[in-house]
C-alpha cells in the first residue's frame, strides 16, 4: 500500500513539473496554430491561384509569340526556301526577348535538336540541362546550371508538304513567379503577425492569472521536494483544486522523506551489484565470441585439410573424422563416430594395432608421437600406407583428446622403393661395365701389341718382298691398330680413374711449354683441314704443379675436339692467363661426398687455359653431359673413327679423361657455348682452372 501511495506520489510530481514546463506553451501554441492554420491555408490557396494565373498568362504569351514567329517562317518555308537559309531570324528573336523582359530565351532548333537561330548566339542547350517535368505536350520545366529552373515552351515548325522542320523554344525562369509571388506573401505575413499579436495577448493575460500563476506555485513546492526539502508549505491557491493538489504535494513530501535514507542504501547495493554483474558478463562475452571463433575456424580448417584427421577422446572413442580421413580408409563418420577406436582399426585389419596404441598413449600424456599405418582400404582393397602424426587436444569441456593426422604415402613409399630398387640394379650395371672395361682393356691390350709390331715389321724389314697391294692391306692393319690401340688406352686411363688408380708425375712445369708441345703434335691436323691457330700465352705465369703428359693428353683432346667440330678454314685459339677465384683447390676426396663446391676467404691464384673454336657449338642441355663416360653429342648413326674428320666421334672417353685428370690436378674445367648451330657456327669455349705451385695437389691418387 505504502509503494502504490509512493507511485502516486510520484506522478503527480512528474504531472505538477510537465504542467508548469508545458502548459502555457502549449496554450500560446494552440491559439497560434489555429490563427496560423487558418491564415495560411488561405493565403496559400490565394498565393498558389496568384502564382498559377500568373506563370498561366506567360505560357499564353509565350505561345501567341511562338504562333507568329511560326506562321512566319511557314510562309517563307512555303515558298521553297529551307530554314537553315533564312535570314533576319535571329534579330526577331532577340526582338522577342527585348520587348518582353520576362522572357529569356529564344531559339529556333531542327529536327534532332542543333539550334539554328537564337537570341543570345552564345546561349544554346548545353549537356547540363535537365528534364525536370513536362506541364503539357508543349511546355516543360528545366534545369539549367546557370540559370536554374525555367519553363520552356516550344512550337513546332511544318514545311510546305506538312513534314517536321524544327522546333520554336521560348522559356522564362521560374524566379520570375517567384519574385510576384513573394510580395503577396509579405502582405499575408503583415495579417497574421497583427491577429497573432492581439490573440497572444488575451490569452497570456488569462493563463497568467488563472492558470500559469498557480501552476508555478506548485512546480515550485515540487521543485523544493525535489530538491530534498521535504518541509514545505502550502502557498494560498485561488481554486480548490490547486489547493488540494498542493495538499498532496505536502503529504507525498513527509512520506518521500522517510524512504529517501532506504532508497539511497539500497541503491548504493544495487548498484555495486550491477556493476560486478556487468563486468562478469562482458569478461563471459569475450571469451564466448573468442570460443566460437575458435571452434568455426578449428572446424574450418579440420574439413578443409588435405590430410586425414581422426580425433578420439581419453576412452578411445572417435569423436570426429574429416572428410579426407573418410576417403583415407573407405568409412563414413556416421559408421564410425562413438566406435572403440581400435576396434575401428582391427576391423579396417590395421597392422602393428599395439604401436597404435602405445602412440596413442603417448600423446594422453601430453607427447606428439609419429608412427606407420598400414592397411587393406575395403573399398578397393589397395594396401594403403600412412604417416601418423598424434597431437594432443583439449576439448571444450576439459577433457583431453588426440588429434590423429595421417598423410598418404603409399605413392612416396612405392616411388622410394623402386627408386631403391634402380639404384642398386644402376650400382651392379655400373660395376659390370667397370669390370668389363678392365678385363676388355687388359684382354686387347697383348694381342694389339702383337699385331701392331708385325704390321710394322712388314712395312719396314719386309716391305722389299711384297708387291703394292699388300703393303696399302698391312699399312691399313697397322692405322686400324693404332686406332684400337688408343681407344684401349682411353679405356685403362677410365677404369684406373674409376678405381683412383691413375698415378702422376707432378712437378712444377711451365704450361705455356706444355701447350706448345701438345699443340706441335697437331700442327699435320690444322694443315690438313686448312685450319688456322692462333696463340694468346701470358709470358708471366706462375709455375703449375703438375704431370706435364697428362697435361699434354688434355690439351691434346681438347684441341682435337677443337679441330673435328670446326669447319675448313675456321680458327682455334688457345689462351693461358692469369686468375684468381675465392674457390679453393678441387679436393677430389670431399667431392665425392658433396656436390657443393668449398669457398674460401682469401683469393687464390690459378692459371686459367682457354681454348676457343669457331665450330658448330655445343646445345646446352649437352653441355652438363659432355664429360660423361660414352657420352656422344649428336646422333650415334654418325659415329665414324677419323680421328679429325669433321663432325667425326669416337668412343666417347676423351672429355671423360679430361675431367678425371683435370680433378685429380685439384682444378676445374667446363664450357661455354651459345648454343649448337652449323650453319652460323656460334663457337665453344673449354676453360681449365688449374691452382699454382703453392696448391700443391697429392702425386697420386689412390694406392
Amino acid at each position: 500500500m505504502a509503494d502504490c501511495c509512493f507511485f502516486a506520489n510520484g506522478d503527480l510530481f512528474l504531472l505538477m513539473d510537465f504542467m508548469n514546463k508545458t502548459l502555457e506553451k502549449r496554450i500560446l501554441t494552440f491559439a497560434f496554430l489555429v490563427l496560423t492554420l487558418t491564415i495560411a491555408v488561405n493565403t496559400g490557396f490565394n498565393i498558389e491561384g496568384f502564382r498559377r494565373d500568373y506563370r498561366d498568362g506567360i505560357i499564353l504569351r509565350c505561345q501567341s509569340l511562338a504562333a507568329g514567329l511560326q506562321n512566319a517562317i511557314e510562309n517563307v518555308l512555303a515558298l521553297g526556301l529551307g530554314l537553315e537559309e533564312m535570314e533576319g531570324v535571329n534579330l526577331r528573336c532577340q526582338e522577342i526577348v527585348t520587348t518582353d523582359p520576362e522572357i529569356i530565351y529564344c531559339l529556333i532548333e531542327n529536327t534532332v535538336g542543333t539550334p539554328l537561330y537564337s537570341s543570345d548566339p552564345s546561349f544554346y542547350f548545353t549537356a547540363g540541362v535537365e528534364f525536370v517535368s513536362a506541364l503539357s505536350k508543349n511546355t516543360s520545366i528545366l534545369n539549367f546550371p546557370h540559370l536554374g529552373r525555367a519553363y520552356d515552351v516550344s512550337q513546332p515548325v511544318y514545311d510546305a508538304d506538312g513534314t517536321l522542320a524544327g522546333r520554336i523554344r521560348i522559356g522564362f525562369p521560374e524566379s520570375i513567379l517567384e519574385k510576384r509571388t513573394a510580395k503577396v506573401f509579405q502582405r499575408s505575413m503583415i495579417i497574421l503577425g497583427i491577429a497573432l499579436s492581439v490573440v497572444f495577448g488575451l490569452v497570456v493575460l488569462f493563463a497568467k492569472r488563472d492558470l500559469i500563476g498557480p501552476i508555478g506555485r506548485l512546480c515550485t513546492m515540487a521543485k523544493s521536494v525535489a530538491a530534498g526539502d521535504f518541509k514545505v508549505t502550502v502557498p494560498a491557491m485561488s481554486t480548490r483544486d490547486f489547493s488540494d493538489l498542493a495538499t498532496a504535494l505536502q503529504e507525498m513530501a513527509s512520506s518521500l522523506q522517510s524512504r529517501d535514507q532506504k532508497i539511497r542504501e539500497n541503491y548504493r547495493e544495487l548498484e555495486e551489484t550491477n556493476r560486478q554483474l556487468q563486468e562478469s558478463y562482458e569478461y563471459q562475452e569475450r571469451i564466448g565470441a573468442e570460443l566460437g571463433r575458435s571452434r568455426e575456424m578449428y572446424r574450418s580448417l579440420l574439413e578443409g585439410a588435405s590430410d586425414a584427421i581422426v580425433v578420439s577422446d581419453d576412452n578411445d572413442r572417435i569423436v570426429l573424422i574429416n572428410r579426407a580421413a573418410e576417403a583415407f580408409f573407405g568409412i563414413t563418420l556416421d559408421k564410425v563416430e562413438g566406435m572403440n577406436l581400435f576396434s575401428a582399426l582391427e576391423m579396417l585389419q590395421v597392422e602393428h594395432i599395439e604401436e597404435q596404441y602405445g602412440l596413442h598413449r603417448a600423446v594422453l600424456e601430453g607427447k606428439i608421437a609419429e608412427a606407420e599405418v598400414s592397411f587393406v582400404r575395403p573399398g578397393d582393397q589397395r594396401l594403403i600406407v600412412g604417416w601418423i602424426v598424434g597431437s594432443p587436444v583439449v576439448g571444450k569441456d576439459g577433457k583431453h583428446l588426440v588429434q590423429a593426422t595421417i598423410r598418404d604415402i603409399t605413392k612416396e613409399k612405392e616411388i622410394k622403393e623402386n627408386l631403391e630398387k634402380s639404384t642398386r640394379e644402376l650400382q651392379r650395371l655400373n660395376q659390370m661395365k667397370d669390370s668389363f672395361l678392365g678385363v676388355a682393356s687388359h684382354e686387347l691390350k697383348t694381342p694389339l701389341t702383337v699385331i701392331i709390331g708385325y704390321a710394322e715389321l712388314i712395312l719396314g724389314e719386309m716391305s722389299g718382298r711384297l708387291d703394292e697391294t699388300v703393303l696399302g692391306m698391312v699399312q691399313h692393319i697397322a692405322d686400324a691398330g693404332e686406332r684400337l690401340s688408343s681407344i684401349v688406352r682411353d679405356m685403362v686411363d677410365v677404369s684406373m680413374l674409376d678405381n683412383n688408380r691413375l698415378y702422376l708425375r707432378n712437378r712444377a712445369v711451365d704450361v705455356n711449354d706444355v701447350i706448345r708441345t701438345a699443340v706441335t703434335e697437331l700442327e699435320f691436323f690444322f694443315s690438313l683441314r686448312k685450319q688456322s691457330f692462333e696463340f694468346r700465352l701470358d709470358d708471366d705465369l706462375p709455375p703449375v704443379f703438375c704431370d706435364p703428359d697428362r697435361l699434354v693428353q688434355v690439351v691434346t683432346n681438347l684441341v682435337g675436339n677443337a679441330i673435328k667440330f670446326t669447319p675448313d678454314e675456321g680458327t682455334v685459339t688457345l689462351e693461358t692467363r692469369r686468375a684468381s677465384s675465392l674457390r679453393t683447390p678441387y679436393n677430389l676426396d670431399l667431392a665425392e661426398d658433396t656436390e657443393i663446391k668449398p669457398i674460401g676467404n682469401k683469393p687464390i691464384s690459378y692459371v686459367e687455359i682457354i681454348i676457343t673454336d669457331t665450330g658448330i657449338g655445343i646445345a646446352e642441355p649437352d653441355q652438363i653431359h659432355i664429360f660423361d663416360k660414352f657420352y656422344e653429342v649428336g646422333n650415334i648413326e654418325e659415329h665414324f673413327t677419323g680421328k679429325v674428320a669433321f663432325k667425326g666421334k669416337g668412343a666417347g672417353l676423351g672429355l671423360a679423361i679430361v675431367k678425371g685428370i683435370i680433378d685429380v690436378l685439384d682444378g676445374e674445367i667446363w664450357v661455354e657455348s651459345p648454343g649448337c648451330d652449323p650453319e652460323r657456327c656460334p663457337g665453344s669455349a673449354f676453360h681449365i682452372l688449374l691452382p699454382v705451385e703453392g696448391s700443391e695437389p697429392g702425386d697420386s691418387i689412390g694406392t
